[in-house]
Order: C-alpha cells, then sequence, then structure tokens
C-alpha cells in the first residue's frame, strides 16, 4: 500500500525519498565524443529507396493534405494545401526527379520543409522517423544511381539498409524545382 503523507514535513521527506531514488537509477547521459560522432536525419522512402534528409529542413511530417490543383503547373506540382490557414505548395518529390508518380496511400507522407523564404511539401511514399548515423560509416558514393541527378551526398549502412543522403539544400536551390509553371 503507498505511503500517505500526513503534514507537510513527510511530503517533503518522501518527495527527497523519490530524488534520491531517480539519482541511483537514472541511466547516464551520453557521453560528449558519443554525440558528436552522431549524425541524425529524418528517413523515408521513395519507390524502394531509402534516404534521409537533415533534420534542420524539416518543420513538419503530415499525412497527405486535401489539395487544390494549380492551372498551368508542371505535373510533379500536385497543388496547394491550407495547413493551418497558410498555404503550401505541395511537390510529388519521386515526379520531380524521375517522372514517377507516387501513387497516394495510407503511409504516404508530406515532410514540410522549410528554408530561408521557400517553404513546401515534398510527397513521399513513407517516413521511418528519426535515423541516427555514426558519422565515421559515412560512405561518400553510397547511392550514386543517374536518376537523381545529383541528389544524394554519399550515405550509411544501417542494419543491412542502405540510406541515401538527399541533398535537400541542391534540390531548393535548382531552377527546375523552383519553376513550377508549365
Amino acid at each position: 500500500m503507498p505511503l500517505e503523507p500526513k503534514n507537510p514535513q513527510e511530503i517533503i521527506q518522501l518527495l527527497k525519498q523519490m530524488e534520491q531514488y531517480n539519482l541511483n537509477n537514472a541511466a547516464p547521459l551520453p557521453l560528449d565524443d558519443d554525440v558528436k560522432g552522431k549524425w541524425s536525419g529524418i528517413g523515408f522512402r521513395m519507390g524502394s529507396y531509402h534516404f534521409v534528409i537533415a533534420m534542420g529542413f524539416v518543420i513538419e511530417v503530415m499525412k497527405f493534405p486535401p489539395v487544390s490543383q494549380v492551372p498551368g503547373s508542371k505535373k510533379w506540382v500536385r497543388g496547394i494545401a491550407n495547413v493551418r490557414g497558410n498555404l503550401l505548395p505541395v511537390f510529388d518529390l519521386q515526379s520531380f526527379l524521375n517522372n514517377a508518380v507516387t501513387q497516394i496511400k495510407r503511409e504516404t507522407r508530406v515532410l514540410f520543409i522549410a528554408k530561408d523564404e521557400l517553404n513546401a511539401g515534398l510527397i513521399v511514399d513513407e517516413v521511418y522517423g528519426m535515423k541516427y548515423f555514426d558519422q565515421m560509416n559515412f560512405k561518400p558514393d553510397l547511392g550514386y544511381d543517374a536518376q537523381w541527378k545529383g541528389y544524394y551526398q554519399g550515405g550509411y549502412t544501417l542494419e543491412g539498409e542502405n540510406w541515401i543522403v538527399f541533398n535537400i539544400q541542391h534540390l531548393i536551390e535548382n531552377q527546375d524545382f523552383l519553376n513550377v509553371a508549365n
């Protein structure tokens, strides 16, 4: 049966006991060296490939929202979505990169990215959440495939799976990506 304190001194004593218990049983924090050697990003899938995008670019991961078509736009522009009162252009990343239209399914997600003045939603097949990699295991040639048009920066292998680092900076600076009109 739990102890029920009857006065302020008993409450303080109980809190001190709880504090001491937590101090004695808490997991240690990672060493500085452990943290410094890690790279993290949001893992996602396009087709049969696994990618990661640097955390600093991703504002939110969301389900595919209702979109309004944009007349006169390129086929990879899916439309404009109203996200909490803000208009967000939504682009089919796979369609832009290799002309393969992403089929919207239950696991389809939109990565809401932001950099400087650019806000956009990128449709991907699936999102796997945070991924952590040891920087010592970076492979600069991992992911080379002509279809990615230089949108990769090497990658990592984690638990037998290759994770290609997606070069989002290259994407948002690319005039082909920024020019959405037909």
